[in-house]
C-alpha cells in the first residue's frame, strides 16, 4: 500500500525549511554540507512504527549513493558511512564548502494513493517507487535490511528560499528547488532497533 506526501498546513510532516535549534548537524567535509529536508513525524500512524520524529539530512549536491547516520542521539546524528566525506565528489562545479542552501518548509500528510503521479508528488511512503532494481539497505550494526520510511522526489515545486550559489544558466533549475540528481528520488530507510538511518539516490 502507497501513501503519498501532499500538501496540507495541518500535516504532520514537514518537508524543507530551516534547521531546527534543538538539532545538530553532524561535523562533515561533504561538498556543500548536509542540507536539511525536513522531519517525519511519528505520530502519524502510517509512521508509527519510528521511534521518534526524524528530522532528515542529506547532502544532496555530492555523489554518494549511500549514507548511513547514527541517531541514538535523535536531535544530534553522527556518520557512519562514508567515513572520508572529504573524499566526495559533485557534478556541480558551482559548489564548495562555503556553499548553503535552504528550501521552504511545506507541510505535508501522508494520504492513501495507489495511483501516484511520478511527475508531481512531494513524496512517497509504504512501499517505495522505484526507479531503478529494488535495494534494501542493511543495517551497518545490526546486520538487519531495513524499513522503508519514505522517498522524496524531485518534482514537487518546493523552492530554495535562501542560497548563496551562483549557478550557471544551464544549472540554475537545479538551485531554485528541491530535488535529487535533477530528475532523481532520495530513498530513506530506518532500522529502529538500532536508531541507525540510509538516505540512498536514484534516478534515471
Amino acid at each position: 500500500m502507497q501513501f503519498e506526501l501532499v500538501r496540507n498546513e495541518n500535516g504532520e510532516h514537514q518537508i524543507g525549511g530551516p534547521v531546527p535549534q534543538d538539532f545538530s548537524i553532524p561535523a562533515n567535509e561533504f561538498i556543500a554540507g548536509f542540507q536539511y529536508l525536513g522531519y517525519i513525524d511519528n505520530t502519524d500512524p502510517v509512521l508509527a512504527w519510528l521511534p521518534f520524529k526524524v528530522n532528515l539530512i542529506h547532502p544532496i549536491y555530492t555523489d554518494e549513493y549511500a549514507v548511513y547516520l547514527d541517531y541514538t542521539n535523535p536531535e544530534s546524528p553522527t556518520i557512519i558511512e562514508p567515513q572520508d566525506t572529504a573524499a566526495s565528489t559533485s557534478a556541480f562545479d558551482e559548489i564548495d564548502s562555503n556553499s548553503q542552501i535552504v528550501f521552504e518548509a511545506v507541510k505535508v500528510r501522508a494520504e492513501q494513493n495507489d495511483e501516484i503521479d511520478e511527475f508531481e508528488y512531494i513524496g512517497i511512503c509504504g512501499e517505495p517507487e522505484w526507479l531503478q532494481e529494488a535495494v534494501i539497505p542493511i543495517c551497518p550494526k545490526s546486520g538487519k535490511p531495513m524499513r522503508f520510511v519514505c522517498q522524496l522526489g524531485s518534482f514537487s515545486e518546493i523552492r530554495a528560499t535562501y542560497s548563496n550559489i551562483e549557478p550557471t544558466p544551464n544549472t540554475a533549475e537545479y538551485f531554485e528547488k528541491l530535488n535529487f540528481w535533477c530528475d532523481g528520488n532520495l530513498y530513506i530507510f530506518m532500522e529502529p532497533t538500532t536508531r541507525t538511518m540510509c538516505y540512498t539516490m536514484q534516478n534515471t
